[in-house]
């Protein structure tokens, strides 16, 4: 073989040991088939229906109350262009005295489980009499926001994931909710 041979042959050769080819360590049958490595679970983008299974997820490993039917109707039909960047779990006790700050502690935990970051130093708002009436905390991971919003209101305790991806959120105009304050 003359040089340019040799100089086109060098990098085609180089390459089949990278895809598989030429009865390669991966592929036993040597037809350059190589197997793909799976992908690790928690890796690729997340969608909105990967979204949808992290927060059903964790709420239902940690006994929390399903996401409201009724409210998950309304939502769903919503037209906001914000709406089309989020995923949102939200349930309501009406049988809750006090604030399950378990629970709170046990979600936050399910999601740091699942490789979330707490970005934002949990936030406890107190009632005059001293009981915790309030409890949000700020998750992120691979581009998407989590805001944890944890509530005893008049007449119920009210718990909600708001999920939502940040650039999408940022060119459907909602900038300010990207990086959370409050």
């Amino acid at each position: 073989m003359n040089r340019v041979g040799w100089a086109a042959a060098g990098p085609a050769a180089g390459l089949r040991g990278v895809t598989g080819g030429g009865g390669g360590g991966h592929d036993p049958g040597g037809n350059g088939a190589a197997a793909a490595a799976p992908r690790p679970e928690d890796s690729g983008p997340i969608t909105k229906a990967k979204m949808r299974l992290v927060l059903d997820g964790v709420t239902k490993d940690t006994g929390a109350q399903p996401n409201d039917p009724k409210w998950a109707a309304e939502n769903a039909g919503s037209s906001s262009p914000l709406g089309a960047c989020s995923v949102i779990y939200k349930s309501f006790d009406a049988a809750a005295s006090t604030l399950d700050l378990h629970q709170t502690n046990a979600l936050a935990a399910a999601l740091t489980g699942r490789g979330w970051t707490e970005t934002k130093k949990r936030d406890a708002r107190k009632a005059p009499d001293g009981t915790v009436r309030e409890v949000e905390a700020v998750f992120k991971k691979r581009g998407w926001t989590i805001v944890m919003d944890h509530y005893l209101g008049l007449h119920d305790q009210m718990l909600s994931l708001i999920a939502w991806e940040d650039a999408c959120m940022k060119k459907a105009g909602g900038a300010e909710y990207t990086t959370p304050s409050s």
